[in-house]
């Protein structure tokens, strides 16, 4: 029977025990043991070979020679133990998030760049068959909370059907926008650790989408989101600072009685969204009107400004002339719009006067005004 022989070189076994720890992610103790493996001697005590241990994971120590060790110097590459702990427990706090974005996604969900109002998400329940049969042979008749909240976000209701119909961008990631309907941040578990460091909770939610704000902001200084990409950050961005005006303003209460038509056309002074309908001049001031009023509230405004009458029609194209941008709609009911010279560009202060009224009247969006928003 042949004899086998073994020789332990102190080099070899400190590199192993380090690319254990450091590199494959294994587990202290077993890194500890293999070492403590080369230290059998009585002279020193437990805690002694234990500090030994640390050190030559560290990079400070380092054993040399065969069989005979010799603990001497190394310094080559020199890591604290405590930065392999911070990032275990930033690994460990990004799975955390991950786990609470599968159960609690609605918490994740950007209500600045989303299409819908996330106040009234209800699971879809109504989806045509092609679409229903397509989802349930993807991920089964029980989806998961995160499946839902993307199935909402990219589903639009089909009136032809009375139903839900799927959108583009469910399946193929190549069509999505590129804030993806609000789900941004559900897809990046990494920047969430990275904006809050652990999961969105009542007391940081506001602090997570400000600190959105300011990263998006970012890729777009940057240079990292440009064209299509950094107008959409843009409008995500001014809908924040809209809605964040809206929620810290404390709004004066209205102890007058609200004026009629006839009186709101009447008035020339500024006032804070009486109505929907109204002209915004290259201040940022606004001025109500009601629907179709534009024209009598152009005169009204003339006449007090410069002493001079303007028939109707005449004082509406002469505000229009100068620059004033003009909220309307021609159909009571619908949608009004953001109604500007084409040949000219509204003031800063008129786009974020427009980002207020979208707030203030619930408006996910207001047409006529993206095509403004272009990164100065």
């Amino acid at each position: 029977m042949k004899e086998l022989s073994f020789k332990i070189q102190g080099e070899f076994v400190c590199h192993l025990a380090r690319s254990w720890f450091w590199d494959e992610n294994r587990e202290y103790e077993k890194c500890e043991e293999l070492l403590l493996s080369c230290l059998m001697t009585d002279e020193i005590s437990e805690e002694e070979k234990k500090k030994i241990v640390v050190e030559i994971l560290e990079g400070r120590k380092i054993l040399v020679g065969v069989n005979e060790l010799e603990l001497v110097e190394d310094g080559e590459l020199i890591r604290p133990l405590a930065d392999k702990f911070k990032e275990y427990q930033k690994k460990e706090m990004i799975r955390k998030i991950e786990e609470d974005i599968q159960r609690r996604p609605l918490a994740y969900l950007d209500p600045y760049s989303c299409d819908k109002n996330i106040n009234e998400y209800k699971p879809v329940d109504n989806l045509v068959f092609d679409d229903e049969r397509d989802v349930q042979e993807a991920f089964g008749r029980h989806l998961t909370p995160y499946q839902e909240v993307r199935l909402w976000a990219y589903s639009s209701e089909n009136l032809w059907y009375h139903a839900s119909r799927l959108l583009p961008g469910f399946w193929d990631e190549k069509e999505r926008k590129y804030l993806d309907n609000g789900l941004y941040l559900i897809e990046r578990p990494k920047l969430v650790y990275e904006l809050i460091g652990g999961p969105v909770t009542d007391q940081n939610e506001e602090k997570l989408f400000t600190l959105l704000k300011n990263h998006l902001k970012s890729l777009v200084n940057n240079g990292f989101a440009t064209g299509e990409k950094a107008k959409e950050i843009i409008h995500r961005n001014m809908k924040y600072d809209a809605a964040m005006k809206e929620i810290n303003q404390e709004r004066q209460e209205q102890t007058e009685e609200k004026p009629n038509s006839d009186q709101l056309n009447r008035t020339t002074s500024p006032d804070d969204f009486l109505s929907e309908y109204g002209l915004i001049d290259p201040s940022g001031n606004y001025y109500s009107c009601s629907f179709a009023g534009h024209h009598t509230k152009a005169h009204y405004i003339l006449k007090a400004r410069e002493r001079k009458f303007y028939d109707f029609d005449e004082a509406l194209d002469k505000l229009y002339s100068d620059g004033w941008a003009i909220i309307r709609n021609p159909d009571l009911g619908g949608s009004v719009f953001f109604d500007y010279r084409a040949d000219r560009r509204p003031t800063k202060r008129q786009i974020d006067t427009a980002f207020d009224h979208m707030i203030r009247f619930n408006e996910r969006t207001l047409p006529g005004i993206k095509e403004y928003l272009e990164h100065e």
